[in-house]
């Protein structure tokens, strides 16, 4: 058990272009087991449950991905619950209220999984493009945003504290694989009918930066990157 996350990049790297594979999975997954990112290019949202690395991306069912296969950018640690409890008729909107009630975490932050059935989830994945695009608000033009109605499955993310921002992505960072892990993505919006919810605090983030060109030479001296992150991540 770990009590810190590790991040591999920064978000503004990724915000500001650097979408080349920099860390292998063979490495990341020593860190932990539960977590998620994005794949090579910015070409799909990745979720990391009990070890497995699934990609969703396009119109395409989940795959599970390859050790030797490189990610951009990855938040990964162990997860072992510290409590857990039933939850209903919550929104994205409304998480902040509900875990509130059972812990203060604003200053720290949390590993969270919610397990349960959806009335409603908005999940975005990015297009198979052959075109490069030079940020991610390029890419969020092109990607695809599909709204799902009652489905099982689970949410997998973090809270991060606002002073973070600009280093990782702050308040909920969700992905969502559904039950038959066929299906999944970045969650932009949900409302739930009746769930669980489990969470555990983690008091620290290790940040691991890519030695390789790709990063070294990207200036990453961004305007307006806190409004760029907030866009594109919602």
């Amino acid at each position: 058990m770990t009590k810190k996350i590790t991040q591999f990049s920064g978000i503004n790297a990724l915000m500001g272009g650097v979408f080349e594979g920099l860390f292998p999975i063979s490495e990341i997954k020593k860190h932990g087991h539960f977590g998620l990112g994005c794949s090579d290019g910015l070409t799909g949202e990745v979720i990391i449950d009990c070890c497995h690395f699934l990609d969703a991306k396009g119109n395409k069912p989940l795959r599970i991905m390859d050790d030797n296969e490189k990610m951009p950018f990855a938040q990964i640690t162990t997860f072992e619950p510290e409590a857990s409890f039933e939850i209903s008729q919550i929104s994205k909107a409304t998480l902040y209220q509900e875990l509130s009630r059972h812990l203060k975490f604003d200053n720290v932050f949390l590993a969270l999984k919610l397990e349960g059935k959806f009335d409603h989830l908005k999940v975005r994945r990015p297009r198979e493009l052959q075109q490069r695009f030079k940020n991610a608000l390029e890419v969020a033009e092109h990607q695809i945003v599909e709204d799902v109605e009652d489905v099982e499955g689970e949410l997998i993310g973090f809270w991060t504290p606002e002073f973070f921002q600009n280093i990782s992505v702050a308040g909920f960072h969700l992905h969502f694989i559904d039950k038959s892990k066929t299906s999944g993505g970045h969650v932009i919006d949900f409302s739930i009918e009746q769930g669980t919810l489990a969470y555990e605090v983690k008091y620290g983030l290790d940040i691991e930066l890519s030695d390789k060109r790709a990063y070294l030479d990207h200036d990453l001296k961004i305007a307006d990157m806190d409004k760029i992150i907030k866009k594109v991540e919602n």
